[in-house]
């Protein structure tokens, strides 16, 4: 690899280097592990050292006994370590003329390594061929996956058997896109501690972080794994103060089975559900719908709420078009390959939130409230280039569930309006279907469903990027309907919020639904207490519940 090349790797992996109190707190994880198991640490490896504070912060714990090395590709950053450690100037993924795979070549370099720690770059854009990957010994580059995935696969390689490794990495870990890693890591390696920390904790990066220890030691049924989640508060006090983040971790560290990730669906680390909330989560899992066998699934209108797009001067084709675009001026028609000039005098507005002629409805996700619809948009038909999809999936009733922001907001439209893209749109596999729309929109919209996706995917304050995918909405527990007194009072309460919204009729349907979930009294004050801790966030205030409500 050229020194050019080099630095485009770094630029594009998203190289961010590790501030002292993560690189403490790490480290000293990685140590408690060990000393837990009274592991020997001989020698530690970082594969992407940078400026060496992983290395700095683990020699704290281990001493000088153990020696210490590095591999990174940024000459620059690693010239400015003052301690004496042992760096490679090259690239941990693919090393400069190495034929061999490379777990092998970087275990003859070093000759034997009992601890790895890392802030591997996080970046999703692709440097390597799959096949370049894969002829390296590569396996968990199918599909989509960050760069981090690499390294934590080149650690479990490099690593004694018996050894800990400590990597700092992205929320992406938790998405769908990572199922595979998280099956890696649950079957092969005994997982020691999930610490989700969230965001702000790497100064102008809006990513989430979570620190993971694992030991290359195949899982018992009795593995314990330390589950620990940062909360909003925690974080603002951490942020302002020049406390650990032992001081949080310390007094908010539960344990549960790891044998718990792999039963879950899409082997989903739910470090959020505490050992003493299973029984609860079993039972409002139980007698769930299938929502393969109910449901069509769709997305509308592919296209921004923005309604941005260029035409493309050759075969009249509209299309969007990426920032990067905008600022170059130019883009390639996806139709016909001729070049579009992007510009702002380029660019046209096919969504308004004024009707005109030739103009049709559209929801977008901002639209999207729990039980109902406000505001409008508007976008013109039939425009060449634009795919508006079947049309016949947006016939009315049609359940919609918004895809982005915090919470889950479903809604009924009774209007056949189309949706953007944004918007998931719900429908009968059968016509004749027993149990009405409403039925369904009561118990998705519950805070019972609500805090079951808490506790099985821990998005409970605001991120820079939280959506909801099919996978997610297929696994939510939605209760089988019997057409009893009961079902139908909940359809009665639903119509009548989906109609018109008020606070006290959500409350009064919530009971009822924790009736139908068959819900002791113990068992709702703790939903409603999960409920009462959310963030102080508009989007979700109103699932809190007063005890005077209730």
């Amino acid at each position: 690899m050229t020194k050019e090349v080099a630095e485009i790797v770094a630029k594009k992996y998203g190289v961010v280097y590790t501030p002292n109190r993560l690189a403490e707190f790490a480290a000293e994880l990685l140590y408690r592990e060990a000393e837990a198991t009274n592991t020997e640490i001989k020698s530690v490896l970082d594969p992407a050292c940078g400026e060496c504070a992983l290395l700095c912060a683990a020699k704290k714990y281990f001493n000088g006994t153990a020696k210490y090395f590095g591999i990174d590709v940024d000459k620059e950053a690693i010239a400015g370590s003052t301690e004496n450690f042992e760096i490679k100037y090259n690239d941990s993924i693919l090393p400069r003329k190495v034929k061999k795979q490379t777990a092998k070549y970087w275990r003859n370099k070093f000759k034997g390594i009992s601890a790895i720690i890392a802030n591997p770059p996080w970046s999703s854009e692709k440097i390597y061929s799959r096949e370049e990957l894969q002829n390296a010994g590569f396996s968990l580059t199918a599909g989509q996956y960050d760069s981090f995935v690499l390294f934590v696969e080149l650690a479990y390689n490099l690593l004694d058997d018996g050894g800990y490794f400590s990597f700092i990495i992205p929320d992406s870990l938790f998405d769908a896109q990572n199922e595979k890693l998280r099956r890696f890591l649950t079957e092969k390696t005994q997982i020691k501690v999930i610490a989700r920390l969230g965001e702000k904790i790497f100064e102008e990066v809006n990513r989430a972080t979570t620190v993971v220890v694992c030991r290359k030691e195949d899982p018992t049924d009795h593995s314990v794994t330390h589950c620990f989640r940062l909360t909003t508060e925690e974080r603002k006090k951490f942020l302002t103060s020049d406390l650990s983040l032992f001081n949080f971790y310390n007094e908010g560290v539960h344990d549960v089975l790891q044998r718990r990730f792999s039963e879950n669906a899409a082997c989903n680390f739910d470090v959020d559900t505490h050992a003493d909330e299973e029984t609860l989560l079993s039972k409002i899992k139980a007698h769930s719908i299938n929502w393969e066998k109910t449901f069509i699934f769709g997305r509308g209108v592919e296209i921004s709420k923005t309604g941005k797009v260029v035409f493309c001067p050759s075969c009249g084709y509209a299309q969007g078009y990426k920032k990067s675009q905008l600022a170059e001026g130019k883009k390639k028609c996806t139709n016909c390959g001729s070049e579009i000039l992007v510009t702002d005098s380029s660019v046209q507005n096919v969504v308004s939130k004024e009707q005109t002629p030739q103009m049709v409805q559209i929801y977008v996700g901002e639209n999207i409230r729990r039980y109902g619809i406000t505001g409008e948009f508007y976008i013109k038909s039939n425009i060449p280039g634009i795919n508006y999809k079947n049309r016949t999936m947006y016939t009315p009733p049609k359940l919609l569930v918004r895809k982005t922001g915090l919470g889950i907001y479903a809604s009924i439209d009774y209007t056949g309006s189309m949706t953007s893209q944004t918007v998931y749109i719900l429908k009968f596999k059968d016509s004749q279907h027993q149990a009405p729309l409403e039925y369904y929109l009561a118990l998705l919209n519950s805070r019972v469903v609500y805090y079951f996706y808490l506790k099985a995917y821990g998005e409970n304050e605001w991120k820079s990027h939280p959506y909801f995918t099919k996978q997610i909405i297929y696994s939510l527990p939605i209760r089988e309907f019997e057409n009893s007194e009961l079902d139908r009072k909940i359809i009665e309460v639903a119509s009548e919020l989906a109609h018109r919204y008020e606070y006290s009729k959500d409350v009064q349907l919530e009971k009822l639904i924790m009736k139908k979930y068959g819900l002791s009294d113990a068992e709702c004050n703790m939903i409603y207490g999960e409920m009462n801790r959310l963030p102080d966030l508009s989007a979700i205030n109103n699932m809190k519940v007063e005890v005077e409500d209730v």
